[in-house]
């Protein structure tokens, strides 16, 4: 696994550099942000309120919504036309998977940011796979450009071995490479269009819309990844333990041991799968447990949230806000299975608890 992360920060390089001669020659490519080694030292701190294009610790060039990493391209370049492009660069089949529907939520990103119709996507593979399905879909679209080459290893093949007498310490001064802070692009508050998507959420479910009618709503911002719904109040995680459950790998979390170890527990949605997820966080620990639903019923613990992330300070910033009838109504509405319960939710319900009114049943065929 290492080897090839490796290959691949070494493959992406490569076309970084091949690039970058291309623009010095011709005016096909007008300018390329800078990454890598060429970016200066000094980088964004990760923290609430940040919204655009920043340079992470690598060099790496990231799209953050209130301080939250939204997206990650390998290049980011700009055309004759000064349209930005961004590229991908894989070295492996298995690196496809959820490219597809990350390629089409980077051209909503880009295309809003730098208010283009179109945005331009190239696609760079050490390894053939013009042959797969996802990739006849990219390059059926204009807008789109699949470029493959020789493999990892025969190009390394071809190097020589060089006698490096001194390693640069300053960027290149490099007049086709702009750094990613000086980008001109559509000043946007990711926490409000966050916040404007969650308020729909909760009238949508409160009317009785599907979520298709939700999404389908133009107020609601197809940006927004995820919505952290809020804390959870001591009800509403009784309620969540007795009619879905927690299992943390081998340990199937109840009442006591979830108050004795874990001092929070935040509900949010992902979009737009309308999966829940429930992040609980550990005492005496700078890090969240992320919980997604399990196909048996309830939640399974999946990885963790380190506190590094510009998501984490969401978390920690988030509030408890939900009780146990709000809860358990995002739950189902987002078709979440119950712990051990075959006969609907009413049935397991803890007493005290209802299924509000005007609440959306997705498995039930409407008139």
């Amino acid at each position: 696994m290492l080897m090839r992360t490796a290959e691949g920060y070494w493959f992406e390089n490569l076309i970084y550099e091949q690039l970058i001669r291309i623009a010095e020659k011709t005016d096909t490519i007008k300018k390329i942000v800078r990454k890598g080694a060429d970016v200066p030292k000094h980088r964004e701190k990760i923290r609430l309120g940040v919204n655009g294009i920043y340079s992470a610790e690598k060099g790496d060039i990231r799209v953050r919504g209130n301080g939250q990493d939204l997206a990650e391209v390998d290049l980011l370049l700009f055309d004759k036309d000064k349209q930005v492009v961004f590229s991908e660069i894989v070295t492996s089949p298995a690196d496809l998977k959820d490219l597809e529907a990350e390629i089409i939520y980077k051209k909503k990103l880009f295309g809003y940011m730098f208010n283009q119709e179109h945005v331009g996507f190239i696609l760079f593979s050490s390894v053939d796979i013009s042959g797969t399905q996802v990739v006849r879909r990219l390059v059926a679209d204009p807008d789109n450009a699949y470029i493959g080459t020789h493999e990892c290893e025969v190009m390394k093949s071809c190097l020589k071995g060089l006698r490096i007498t001194s390693i640069p310490t300053h960027p290149e001064k490099n007049p086709v490479l702009i750094p990613c802070e000086t980008l001109k692009i559509r000043d946007f508050d990711y926490k409000k269009l966050h916040d404007d998507a969650l308020t729909k959420l909760f009238f949508a479910m409160d009317h009785d819309m599907s979520p298709d009618q939700y999404f389908s709503d133009p107020s609601v911002s197809p940006l927004v990844k995820k919505v952290i719904c809020g804390g959870l109040y001591p009800s509403a995680i009784k309620a969540l333990i007795t009619n879905y459950g927690l299992r943390v790998k081998s340990e199937i979390l109840d009442a006591d041991s979830l108050q004795e170890n874990y001092s929070r527990v935040i509900l949010a949605v992902d979009f737009p799968e309308m999966s829940p997820v429930i992040y609980l966080k550990p005492k005496k620990q700078r890090t969240y447990l992320k919980m997604v639903p399990s196909k048996t019923g309830g939640f399974k613990y999946e990885r963790p949230t380190p506190s590094r992330v510009g998501f984490y300070l969401w978390l920690e910033a988030t509030k408890p806000a939900i009780g146990a009838e709000r809860a358990l109504s995002i739950l189902e509405y987002c078709s979440t299975p119950l712990k051990d319960c075959r006969d609907g939710i009413a049935e397991c319900l803890l007493p005290g608890t209802t299924v509000p009114k005007h609440h959306y049943h997705p498995r039930k065929k409407r008139k």
